[in-house]
């Protein structure tokens, strides 16, 4: 079945997604080869001032070399930075924005494999019909992660392992906590079907299966999505408070309501009691963690205190390590986060 990701009613063309990918691609190519052939060009000149010194046309060449590196290099940035800033204000920011993420997911299917499912709860017979059987959320944690174990590249049962677009490898960590071990899959759904929608909805089912002992895929999140008219998406508080109360989630997803800081301040009282965190970062802020705006579920903290986090199939394997704190400054602004989210904090 092929899963449609409609960003926008003006962004719903794949083609246009692709586009805009290529675009931002030759960008990011004018920013790295720009200024290598302007500094080639300046280089020249300068030989040519040395053996003729009284040549004014080489002077104003200098010139306009060094203002052609500083236009060449920045330009990309300023554009990225713009249309951040413009956020879901026009249709041509919103579709830049988030062209990459619209073309990372246009294309992936869902195969059956033909194995049976391998279900990660004790009891199936308490799941029905995608419906979950559990107690009200009591917003607890089982006490501070203690150790972390992430496993890259898993390939699944038919070996494939990012061969195409749409076969991207699961990660998989186990955390320890005080109270308790917990598996987190990320990437793939628990019967080896590839895990379908956007790095909120990762990040989401992620967290949701591991705190509630449930064996969801995206498939069930985007499915109920557009059976209640939002196009399959996971995007904004309405829709957010929906997923949570349909699937009985013990969960709590903030908006533009919290500032960031105050965001970060939930998020370390929630790691520090074993609660999973999702944040929302943004591009033109920390561009090893984003395209645009990536959702990351926060585990909790190495032995040096940074960050241990998945971040959808390892999407940003050159992530820099960073500290809660650091990581907060990464955090995408109130425009994005009120349309989108900020954060969702997870109970056990």
């Amino acid at each position: 079945m092929l899963i449609l990701f409609d960003l926008n009613k003006t962004c719903t063309d794949a083609a246009l997604a692709s586009i805009l990918l290529i675009c931002k691609r030759i960008l990011r190519l004018v920013q790295i080869i720009g200024p290598i052939l302007a500094i080639v060009s300046l280089v020249i000149i300068l030989v040519r001032l040395v053996s003729n010194p009284e040549e004014k046309k080489n002077k104003s060449r200098i010139k306009n070399c060094l203002l052609a590196l500083v236009i060449l290099f920045f330009i990309p940035t300023i554009v990225n930075i713009v249309m951040g800033m413009l956020g879901d204000s026009f249709s041509i920011s919103t579709c830049w924005n988030y062209a990459e993420e619209v073309k990372s997911y246009s294309g992936v299917t869902y195969i059956d494999s033909g194995a049976d499912r391998q279900s990660i709860i004790s009891d199936p017979s308490q799941y029905q019909a995608g419906e979950q059987k559990h107690e009200q959320a009591t917003g607890t944690g089982l006490g501070k992660a203690q150790k972390i174990t992430i496993k890259y590249n898993v390939k699944d049962s038919g070996g494939r392992c990012g061969t195409y677009s749409g076969d991207k490898c699961a990660e998989i960590a186990t955390v320890k906590y005080e109270k308790g071990t917990v598996k987190y899959y990320m990437g793939y759904q628990n019967n080896t079907k590839l895990l379908g929608g956007s790095c909120r909805s990762h990040a989401f089912t992620c967290g949701m299966n591991a705190t509630n002992n449930s064996n969801y895929s995206t498939l069930d999140l985007q499915n109920y999505l557009y059976q209640t008219g939002d196009q399959g998406v996971l995007k904004g508080k309405s829709r957010f408070d929906k997923v949570i109360n349909h699937f009985n989630v013990k969960a709590k997803a903030y908006f533009n309501e919290t500032s960031i800081s105050k965001s970060i301040s939930l998020a370390k009282t929630a790691l520090d009691n074993g609660q999973p965190v999702i944040i929302f970062v943004a591009n033109s802020k920390c561009s090893d963690l984003a395209s645009s705006h990536h959702a990351l579920l926060l585990l909790g903290y190495d032995d040096n205190n940074k960050v241990v986090f998945l971040d959808s199939c390892l999407r940003y394997p050159s992530a820099k390590k960073r500290t809660l704190e650091e990581l907060g400054k990464c955090m995408s602004n109130d425009n994005i986060a009120k349309n989108w989210m900020r954060m969702v904090i997870f109970s056990f």
